[in-house]
């Protein structure tokens, strides 16, 4: 007998099936696919699990960290097809624990190519604010949407809420600004409901480096409705500017549904601690889906929670992709154990995750290490440019140090067992340079793990410690109120919050935060750090 997937992936016959009235029919007409499909059917009827989540004081998110299949020499229909076979066999798996709601990455089917190179990857993605839209079940008008009926049959088969990224095309002429190739291209989140329809669609607003997308024209919010609870969905380079932060903020909306191709930038921008300190910053969900590159300095996904912090991540430079499970508290429900789970995934077989970190090396960095040989498996990252940063050195085991930066003034009071790698207090307020292409204002207050290069003490930043801090109290003032905060230990773990803590407090000229770190036994970390974002101060993005 074939398996469930194998079918499923084989044909489109689940495609047609709408009902369960319609699925046991089928059950009781093909006798021998019974096995299989009365599993369907009791599913399907609510027996084994609860038939409305929203009686739950929890849900179940899933997010796929992919390593996107696809050369220069596959053509764009393999690339497609075989991404989305990946996809499928996530959903599935993310559907055997009983998630409500599955994230893919940014790019995670098509590749980020130039205008010319990606066009044949885009597809024109119809507004669903328009006319209700179903591509699964419109098999004939999107029979040349291939990403996009993938997505609907994922959610429409699985019975499960699905948010992907592609592209979108559309075609111009009369626009004062139409691409002299006479189409708008949009790198595109979209969303389905438990029946393959679409809910939303949203082009990213900020891009990043990308050459054959077109920045997001007039769009209404990116807010949809389940039967779990209210989301946003934002993109990538979006986390960082001031519109994702002030959705994130508005009563009705639970949490924040993230694909990314999150480039990793330490000491305080690495992926799944910048989630964490998001998270928590703005008391809200993020389930943080992204690429598995790490040659191209891309890893690290997971479900962090506003109160309770990361419920589940992965962050391991193995060219593995991997699904992450966990059950998410809903909005005004106490603490539950979170289920979680970590799932590497191929097309033949699936195993639990072990030792994830284990091939964390003590150096990831372009400035001292060359290209990689093998860009799934050797671990790449960029570094914060900390020139213009007030730096004081730990020399001591434990002590109190200060530095101020243009009126702002950050403290450490610390306990470390012996000062075995080189620790820096920096303070920075200013505008921060990303490859002198995007520019915003920061208030950072970091201790960070890091090494010289030349005449610049911070230059690098190892992802391994031998310094084990037993106390860390960090403390700073900042102008703005949007504060984000992390405690990182050896090979990028994040370190539990029963752990550490956070406290924020208004004062006369601003609000003053701080991060208290307690391990009786030692902890070996990397970094502690609060970045204020002082989105008021922005430049104008560069689009």
């Amino acid at each position: 007998m074939q398996r469930l997937s194998e079918i499923y992936i084989g044909t489109e016959i689940y495609s047609e099936l709408k009902t369960t009235e319609t699925i046991c029919f089928f059950c009781r007409e093909m006798t021998f696919f019974v096995p299989v499909f009365i599993i369907v059917c009791v599913l399907r009827n609510g027996l084994f699990v609860n038939s409305d989540p929203s009686s739950k004081p929890y849900y179940t998110a899933a997010v796929f960290e992919h390593n996107r299949f696809g050369s220069m020499n596959d053509t764009a229909d393999d690339i497609i097809q075989t991404n989305l076979e990946f996809y499928r066999k996530a959903a599935e798996v993310a559907k055997s624990k009983e998630a409500d709601i599955i994230v893919f990455p940014e790019y995670g089917i098509i590749p980020p190519r130039d205008r010319k190179a990606i066009r044949v990857y885009l597809e024109d993605i119809p507004d669903p604010v328009q006319a209700d839209i179903n591509p699964c079940t419109e098999k004939e008008r999107f029979a040349k949407h291939p990403i996009l009926r993938g997505f609907s049959c994922i959610a429409q088969f699985h019975s499960i809420f699905v948010v992907g990224n592609m592209g979108d095309i559309k075609n111009c002429d009369i626009e004062y600004d139409c691409p002299s190739d006479g189409a708008f291209h949009f790198n595109t989140n979209v969303v389905f409901d438990r029946n393959g329809t679409m809910l939303l669609k949203y082009h990213k607003e900020h891009l990043f480096f990308e050459t054959g997308m077109n920045p997001a024209r007039e769009q209404p919010d990116p807010i949809f409705e389940t039967d779990f609870g209210t989301f946003a969905t934002f993109t990538c380079f979006d986390i960082l500017f001031g519109k994702m932060s002030k959705i994130a903020h508005l009563p009705f909306v639970d949490g924040i549904v993230f694909p990314t191709f999150w480039v990793n930038t330490n000491p305080q921008f690495t992926s799944v601690q910048l989630w964490m300190s998001w998270s928590l910053g703005h008391n809200t969900t993020l389930m943080a889906s992204n690429i598995q590159l790490p040659g191209e300095y891309s890893m690290g996904s997971g479900i962090f929670h506003g109160q309770f912090g990361p419920l589940a991540y992965t962050l391991n430079p193995d060219g593995k992709s991997k699904l992450v499970v966990a059950r998410v508290p809903r909005s005004g429900y106490p603490f539950i154990p979170s289920d979680s789970s970590v799932t590497e995934i191929t097309l033949e077989k699936t195993r639990k995750a072990t030792f994830d970190g284990k091939d964390i090396r003590k150096m990831c960095s372009t400035y001292v290490l060359d290209y990689p040989d093998d860009a799934n498996k050797d671990y790449r990252c960029m570094e914060e440019f900390t020139t213009y940063y007030n730096l004081v050195k730990l020399t001591e085991p434990s002590g109190y140090v200060e530095a101020c930066h243009n009126g702002m003034c950050c403290s450490v009071d610390y306990s470390a067992e012996n000062m075995k790698d080189n620790f820096y207090l920096g303070v920075y307020n200013g505008t921060h340079n990303s490859l002198d292409r995007y520019f915003w204002c920061e208030e950072n207050c970091v201790i960070m793990r890091c090494e010289a290069i030349d005449d610049n003490p911070c230059a690098v930043f190892p992802r391994l410690s031998k310094t084990d801090f037993y106390k860390l109290v960090l403390r700073t003032n900042f102008t703005s109120n949007h504060i984000y905060p992390s405690v990182v230990s050896t090979a990028v773990r994040l370190v539990p919050l029963s752990q550490w803590n956070y406290a924020r407090s208004p004062t006369e000229t601003g609000y003053e935060a701080e991060i208290n770190f307690n391990n009786k036994k030692g902890r070996s970390l990397i970094v502690a750090g609060l970045k204020g974002r002082c989105y008021d101060r922005d430049p104008s993005f560069e689009k």
